[in-house]
């Protein structure tokens, strides 16, 4: 299946790359939307190379190959704090896109 899908990764593969250098992209498919006391919308995640000329979007499993997506802010804010990410930049407007780098300190640990 790698080789049907190798523009692909799994949370697991994510890590990896995330620690040996790659960016995380927060890309908006639908504009957020404040309801009551929560924003909504559609976001998906991509891990970019630096220079930019490889990327991988997040997919639930490799066997299914469905696109992740996050449709509430919690969401998402919630995932991107499970990998380390303290500082948050969020697009709110379809296909505005936020690229998030890794704190070198979690580069080191998981590659040492």
């Amino acid at each position: 299946m790698i080789e049907e899908a190798p523009n692909v990764v799994t949370e697991d593969g994510l890590r990896g790359l995330l620690a040996d250098g790659y960016l995380l992209e927060v890309v908006c498919k639908e504009a957020g939307e404040k309801r009551h006391n929560s924003w909504y919308g559609t976001w998906v995640v991509r891990a970019v190379a630096e220079d930019g000329r490889a990327d991988k979007m997040l997919v639930t499993s490799r066997s299914y190959l469905k696109v992740r997506e996050f449709k509430t802010l919690t969401g998402l804010v919630s995932f991107l704090q499970e990998f380390g990410f303290s500082v948050l930049s969020v697009p709110m407007e379809d296909g505005g896109r936020v690229q998030h780098t890794l704190p070198e300190r979690l580069q080191e640990k998981a590659q040492g």
